[in-house]
């Protein structure tokens, strides 16, 4: 009789370990597996517009790319946001919030400061860390964690070199700033980029420094048509340059003049006669896929996707793209790219990947250096003819 209990007994706790083991096996063949991409950036305050368009950027990425097969199971994709304030110290913390909280990835953040505070946190755990708005050259570092699917400041200044060296090719030029640190430092860091290109048929003549509230325009044209230069290139606000060239074309100065995008506005058109601004060119810091008059299809159908998904987001208070947007989902693209073709979520196993990627997205070819930095980023050219900005064709 004992025998028999003994064997019921066992046959029963043999069963329910069997049926443990299969609920465990069933569980573990059906768990939901899930990518955490982090969102790092300002989402309150006056800023917190770019909070907000990168995460309708990254949602709407997520929507088209969800469920991605990697390593042979299907993953969802979930976006951890988190609000650093655009504050150095709260970015250092809630970069540890987003590692506590096991991203895989993040993009973010939106300023020098607070990406420069984040990136050593990230550094630490090997998890990649991609900026679409923070172009200090200070960020990017060799064999660094850290990437940027924006132009670096330093880019945007060598472009503006290679134009000039590479297609108006002058004989000589006159740089003028308009006293401000950024425009100082811009016309000196073009100055020396030339001169490190050895141009031998290219001289810059001049450079003048101006006080823009105190400035003796007609003095100034009067000394731009003694230097006779082929180029005048300012970096300054567009009112300035307004005065320049009228009081330039004036007394007779016919030189080519280029800016930048300070002075790539509306506003200028207003504050000078159309014959005094034709000709003038702008070279900006945007590729042509998207910069003012695109018609590129790419572009034209995330400005569409972005305005449906916005609405559908609680909390947005935007209900178009802005400036950044389109960086935003590309680099979201660009981590889930590098995760396929290592066929691993694992941040050390796909940050080779990202290293070495190749992607054609809106914003165009992403590729990066060996410091995290596009490969020749793209810059787009305007032209004032007949009293508008036009692209500039050649």
């Amino acid at each position: 009789m004992r025998k028999k209990i003994y064997f019921y007994i066992s046959l029963n706790l043999l069963c329910l370990l069997f049926i443990i083991f299969v609920i465990n096996l069933f569980g573990c063949t059906q768990r939901e597996k899930i990518i955490e991409i982090g969102s790092q950036n300002v989402y309150s305050g006056e800023f917190k517009s770019y909070g907000q368009e990168q995460l309708v950027s990254m949602s709407l990425a997520a929507k088209e790319l969800a469920p991605v097969i990697i390593g042979g199971y299907d993953h969802k994709i979930s976006i951890v946001a988190k609000d650093d304030e655009g504050n150095p110290e709260k970015s250092f913390l809630v970069s540890q919030e987003l590692i506590q909280e096991e991203v895989l990835g993040v993009i973010g953040s939106a300023f020098n400061a607070t990406t420069k505070a984040a990136i050593p946190n990230y550094l630490e755990y090997n998890i990649p860390i991609i900026t679409t708005s923070a172009p200090g050259d200070d960020l990017a570092k060799p064999g660094s964690n850290f990437f940027r699917v924006i132009i670096s400041n330093n880019q945007v200044v060598e472009n503006v070199a290679k134009f000039i060296i590479n297609k108006i090719k002058p004989h000589n030029a006159v740089f003028i700033d308009d006293g401000s640190e950024y425009s100082v430092n811009f016309i000196n860091f073009l100055s020396g980029t030339i001169k490190d290109n050895e141009t031998k048929d290219f001289e810059i003549i001049k450079q003048y420094s101006l006080k823009p509230e105190t400035e003796d325009y007609k003095l100034l044209a009067e000394n731009l048509l003694l230097d006779g230069a082929d180029l005048i290139f300012f970096c300054g606000e567009y009112n300035v340059l307004a005065k320049i060239a009228t009081e330039a074309r004036t007394v007779g100065v016919q030189s080519l003049f280029l800016t930048e995008k300070q002075s790539m506005s509306e506003g200028i058109l207003q504050l000078a006669e159309p014959e005094f601004l034709e000709g003038i060119m702008s070279i900006i810091p945007q590729p042509p896929s998207l910069a003012m008059f695109s018609e590129d299809p790419k572009a034209i159908e995330f400005w569409r996707k972005f305005k449906d998904t916005a609405s559908t987001i609680k909390g947005i208070d935007i209900s178009e793209p802005g400036e950044f947007a389109p960086y935003a989902y590309d680099a979201f693209y660009v981590i889930i790219e590098a995760m396929k073709n290592a066929n691993s979520i694992l941040p050390e196993d796909y940050i080779d990947d990202l290293r070495n990627i190749s992607y054609d997205g809106v914003t165009g070819k992403i590729e990066f250096d060996s410091s995290g930095n596009l490969k020749d980023p793209q810059s787009t050219v305007f032209i004032i003819k007949n009293g508008s900005w036009v692209r500039y064709q050649k």
